[in-house]
Formats: C-alpha cells, structure tokens, sequence
C-alpha cells in the first residue's frame, strides 16, 4: 500500500458518529453523520451501531476512486491495542469488556484492514506540530492523553504496552465540602465522584439538578430556570450553552463546579510532566464554548501554586496552558494522520544481542537504492533455529530472527532486472556460494514487515517466485526444499525402501511427507512426545501404526515394524541430543543403509560408532561422508546436509502444484500477529507449546493486528489473493 492511497477513518463518538475519507493529508469526501444510537432501557444498541458503521463504509468504499483497503476506527471507549472493550458505557451505556470491536468490524467488513484506537489518542495525531503536549477530551466522557513528538512512531504517545493511558475521566476526586447537599454525582461507568461526574457534558447537565437543590433561590432566579420551566431535567447542553452565553450568574457557577475537578488535574499533569499547553476537544467543551473556557481559566488561576515547576509563571502562560480544538473532526483527521504516520514506518521483530527475549520495534521505512528491492513480508513461520538463537544454543545474532517467508515485492530499483513489483516470492536464505551467508543467521531475519534486499540475492536465485496467490504454508517450503536435499542423498544411492526419521518436528514430518510421496515402502516415524504424534495421525501426515516412541526399546520397535530387515535410511530431525539418539540404533540398520544428520546437532558433537570411535558431526553435515562398519559384516554411510539450493526450492514448489501436490497446511498448527510473536516465542522456548497446546509450525501474520493468536486445523488458512 502506498502513502498515497485512501483510507476511511471513523470516529464513534457517544453523540455523533463520523466517517469520512482521506488521503495525503487532505479529505476525498464530506464527512457522513449521524447521531449515535442510544438504548431503550435495558436493551443494547451495540450491534446496531456496528450494522450503520459497516453500512457506511461500504457505501463510502464504493463512491471513493482508488484501491481502498484500509480503515482506521477511532472509538470513544477504553480499548486495547488488539481492539478490544476494556469498557463502554460512555458509548453504549454498557460496558462490554472483552468485546473484540476490532473482529466484529471485521467480520462486518472482510475486505478491510482495520485499525482500532481510543479517539483521544487517534486525536492527539492532528495535533503533532505542537511537539509536546496533553490533549483532553470534553464530552460524553472526560480523558487525557500525553502527546510527544520527538518519541519514535510507536512511543509518541505515553500508552503501555495494551495501549491504555489517559483514562482519568474514572479516577475519584474530592467534592467540594458541602457544596452539593446530599446529592452525590454519579458516572455512566458505575462510579461516583469520579472526574467524569463533575466534568462530563451529561455530568454537568445532572449537577445543574443538584446545585437547583442545594441554592434553590439563586436557581429560581436564573435563566436557565426559566428556560426550563424550573425543572432541571428538562433542560439540554445547547440550552446551557445558550444561556452561558448571556452571562447569567447561576450558569457560571455551574460551570465553575463542574471544571474545578479538571483544572486540579491538570495542573497535576503540568507538573508531573513538564507540560505548558493542553487542547480541549469534545462536544460539550467546545459546544458551550467561552463560557466554559472562563470558568476552567479562573479555576486554574485560583488553583495555580506559586513555587516549584510554576515558579514565575505569569497570567500569559496560564492562559496559554488551555486552549480549544480547531474542529469537531479532530478523532477522523488525527486517525487519518496515525495511519499516515504508520505508513512511513514498519515493524520488525528484533532479538537484542545476548538477550533471550524479542520485542517489536518500529522503525523508519526503508528507501530503495538503485541497486535493491523492497519487500512486504505476509508471512514468516517460527523454526527450531529461531528457538535455539533465543536460548542461546547457537551463536548467531541476526537481529531479526527468521528465515522462512512469503512476500511480496513493493519496491524495485533501477538497476535490478531479476523481480518486479507486485510479484510474490519466497526466499531461499541460503547463500548458494558461502554457507555462512544466511538470512535470519547473520543477516537480518524476515520477521519484519518490511524488507530492503540486494538485488544480487534475486539474481543469485535467492528469490524464488511464487504463485500470486501467496498462501501462508508456503513458509514451510524453505524446510521442504532442505528435506528435498537430504532424502535425495538417500534415494540417489538407491536406498529409501524402508525409512526411519527420527524427530516429530516439522523438518521430520516433511521427510515423512516427501518419503511417502516418492514411494518409500515404508515410512516410520519416533518421536519424544506423544503430542506430536497424535497430530500427525490426526492430521493425516502418517497413519498411527507407523509411529513409534523414542525410547530405549526403539532398535527393537524398528525391526519388529521391518520384519526384521532393518531400515535402509535413517534422518535425525530432533532439537536436540541426536548423536545419542543413534548410539543403540545400529542394530536396527539394513546393509548399506544411510544415516543422514539433519537437525539436532550443536558445534562439537560428535557421533559414537559401533567400534567406539567417535565421528565429528559438524564435518560430516558439511558435506563429509563416512563409510560406517557394522556387526556382522554389514555397512552404513553416515552423511548430512544443511540448507538448500535454488533448484531444490523450485522443486519444492513444483511438488505442492496443482490439486494432487503435497498439502503442507496440516503443518500449520498456530497462526499468529507479529504483536503476539515475543509472548508466543517465549512460550515456545520455554515449553514448545502456545497456550498450553502443542504446536506443529506456527506461522506469524504479519498483516494480522493486535496481538491474535489462533490455533488453526491447517485449512483455510490466509493467502495474499483472499487479502487484496
């Protein structure tokens, strides 16, 4: 997606719900209204709402030229940084926690990427040229948010890591001492005496009702009395901003009442963070206009401490500390401007060196040089390799882990000629001329949304092209293309009749996927664990009387299962341990049978042969081989591989073409957002499960937003067609 290219932007708020449609920072439409349904008395009016929301969007969509994707909804409730409900009653009188608003939008609206945001902080974007400052919100509700231009894209706003802050508006404050008699100011949330009782436009409409009680001459005396007909209840905030306007006394005071609360917050918040200027927004504030403005100056003049932070403070800087918003759009152009702002920035998932963690970083999108590409990355699977650089069992330190992806091509410079924008591409992270040149090795790692590449990589073969519709399995043809290189050793030397792979691990289960597919006459599987046998069974990898533990017994399991003959090929896929994993099995090896070393072998194992040597397993998976003597005459290879080539990534591809190819999407047991990957990879390092399942090859969705996690049956999985 362009900078350029249009988004919709939505502002649910309490009273009025607006949409319109921007691009490059200015407005394509009018911006369409209506007013925010309310609910009957212990009905809900949630759904409803949601039905006109989509309604509009779609037609919008519609009348709106351009590829239009992308829709940005800034809500007037406390809501997470996946979108989801913290809590609603400002909008919907009720509180919805839990609500995932992000996932109902979506369902309502398939062909869109959704952004969810609290429409203060959506707000607060519009005004960035200001540098440092708060921004309040004045209407239904009552809350701040903290605004700092020079923080990076991701940290301008003072939020942590759910997206929350600011929500003052439900924080208790004292009541002015006898003011109110004995009523008690009440908020839609379920509190009383919180910021929002006091300050909110239906709060100050309630405390007119209150102060008639407690000063009932002064109120029968008032215009606003008789603008009601003495009955408060009967009045509006645009009959309160009306007569504020006139100077009546009565309404001065009420506004005073009302915004003392707010002028004790804020000075808190100027003094606590150094900050010398809010904008108000909101309806009601903006609604009832100078008055209200008056009251909070005089509020925040009688208030202003002489010392500390406002030490020498003149009338000019208090007045400056407060000052309107320009408009009532400031939530659809402020999220227009967050989208925008996005846009010129992609996330990455990076590993500090040393560390066992991750964390998601923003950074500022790439230019393409003359000789590069760009590349949006859809898709990234997890592997065991990852997993080991986490916890230190290898020392590599790419800075961004992963090598297994699906892309697709953005950005193309003059120079290179080997791909195009809009192609969609796996790459092949194996240099084919230096095996210590690796992506996610040591170089930087495809778990990132945006990848800038050499355009010597494309034309070396590393960019392999896809079919346009870029499924999310295809991560896995990166590892299918390394099992191509290993079982071809075994089949080229006339073996593989009979298999043992041992490791119930992705590469394991594509060696079992690709031995039966190239007609082995037997295809067994030992595994640790139960678990990852019974998804392989369930999942149709193999059937259930092929599977075997990983146990002491399992030389004598293998030449039950082989009538004794032995097994003719034997590939260690295990993550980790396998050189003693072959100590007991010679016994269980056909003649001339090859043992192949995958995975699972850490810098200085070595393997233990039947005469006691012991046999360097590094030089071997580099390419050695090793003529291995067995008890009674017989002999074995012992051989290995890592990585893949070009050629056998292409025939990877070719063997998952058309109707009758290798399904590898039973493979795929999670898939994930890149905001959900750090957690989901601590809990992979730590236990190898997600959730407490366990897990086959979890892919990360880096078009997914929020932190999502879903576990998947391996179909219908996301593919970059369903996407546009």
């Amino acid at each position: 997606m362009s900078l350029t290219d249009p988004v919709i932007c939505v502002d649910m708020g309490g009273t009025t719900t607006r949409i319109g449609a921007f691009a490059g920072g200015r407005r394509l439409t009018e911006v369409v209204r209506f007013a925010t349904p309310k609910p009957s008395p212990g009905g809900s009016i949630r759904d409803e709402h949601l039905d006109r929301i989509a309604g509009a969007v779609t037609r919008l969509r519609d009348a709106t030229p351009g590829q239009l994707r992308e829709v940005g909804i800034a809500v007037g409730a406390t809501v997470d940084a996946t979108g989801r409900i913290r809590n609603a009653s400002m909008l919907w009188h009720e509180s919805s926690d839990g609500f995932d608003l992000c996932g109902a939008l979506a369902t309502r609206l398939p062909w869109a990427t959704i952004t969810v945001a609290n429409d203060i902080a959506a707000a607060a974007w519009r005004y960035r040229a200001l540098g440092r400052f708060g921004l309040v919100t004045v209407s239904t509700g009552v809350a701040v948010k903290v605004f700092d231009d020079a923080l990076p894209v991701d940290r301008k706003l003072l939020l942590d890591a759910d997206g929350l802050g600011g929500e003052v508006g439900h924080v208790r404050v004292d009541p002015p001492a006898g003011l109110l008699g004995a009523g008690t100011p009440w908020c839609e949330c379920g509190n009383t005496s919180d910021l929002c009782s006091y300050v909110s436009g239906p709060a100050t409409m309630r405390l007119v009702a209150l102060l008639a009680e407690a000063w009932p001459q002064r109120w029968r005396d008032s215009k606003l009395s008789a603008c009601a007909g003495g009955v408060p209840e009967h009045l509006t905030s645009r009959d309160l901003a009306r007569v504020a306007g006139s100077g009546d006394e009565f309404t001065a005071a009420v506004l005073r009442v009302s915004t003392r609360p707010l002028a004790a917050q804020l000075l808190h918040m100027s003094a606590l963070l150094g900050l010398r200027r809010f904008v108000v927004m909101g309806g009601f504030a903006n609604g009832v206009g100078t008055p209200w403005y008056a009251a909070l100056r005089a509020n925040l003049d009688e208030l202003l401490p002489q010392g500390g932070w406002f030490t020498g403070w003149s009338a000019a800087d208090v007045a400056a500390l407060v000052c309107p918003s320009q408009d009532d759009d400031d939530s659809l152009l402020g999220m227009a401007e967050f989208l925008a702002a996005r846009r010129d920035q992609y996330r990455e998932l990076r590993k500090p060196v040393g560390e066992p963690t991750t964390r998601v970083h923003s950074r500022p999108r790439p230019r393409c040089g003359r000789e590069q590409f760009l590349a949006r990355v859809a898709y990234a699977g997890i592997c065991g390799t990852d997993l080991q650089m986490l916890r230190g069992e290898r020392g590599c330190e790419p800075g961004v882990l992963g090598h297994e992806c699906v892309a697709q091509v953005v950005e193309v410079g003059s120079a290179v000629h080997a791909v195009a924008p809009g192609q969609v591409i796996g790459v092949n992270p194996n240099h084919p001329h230096d095996d210590h040149d690796k992506i996610g090795h040591n170089q930087p790692g495809v778990l990132r949304e945006i990848a800038v590449w050499d355009g010597a990589l494309a034309e070396r073969g590393q960019a392999v092209r896809l079919p346009d519709e870029g499924r999310a399995e295809w991560v896995l043809l990166e590892p299918l293309a390394c099992a191509v290189r290993s079982l071809r050793l075994a089949r080229d030397r006339g073996r593989g009749g009979r298999v043992l792979v041992i490791g119930g691990g992705i590469s394991g289960l594509l060696h079992v996927l690709l031995a039966r597919r190239w007609g082995a006459e037997r295809v067994l599987l030992a595994n640790r664990g139960g678990d990852r046998l019974r998804l392989a069974v369930d999942r149709g990898v193999l059937p259930d009387e092929d599977c075997l533990p990983l146990s002491a017994g399992l030389p004598t399991a293998v030449l039950d299962a082989t009538g004794g003959a032995g097994v003719d090929t034997v590939v260690v896929c295990v993550s980790g341990g396998g050189p003693d994993l072959l100590t007991g099995l010679w016994p269980a090896m056909a003649d001339d049978a090859t043992v192949h070393l995958f995975g699972g072998f850490l810098p200085g194992d070595t393997v233990h042969l039947p005469g006691g040597d012991a046999v360097p397993t590094h030089p071997i998976r580099s390419g050695q081989r090793r003529t291995v003597r067995l008890p009674g005459g017989r002999t074995s290879t012992l051989l290995g591989s890592r990585g893949a080539s070009a050629e056998e990534y292409r025939e990877a591809l070719d063997l998952c073409a058309g109707p009758d190819g290798l399904r590898l999407g039973p493979l795929v047991s999670h898939v994930v957002s890149l905001d959900a990957a750090p957690s989901v990879l601590d809990g992979l390092a730590a236990t190898g499960r997600v959730n407490g399942d366990p897990t086959l090859r979890v892919v990360v969705d880096l078009t997914l937003p929020g932190r999502s996690v879903r576990a998947v049956d391996g179909t219908a999985l996301p593919h970059l067609q369903a996407a546009s």
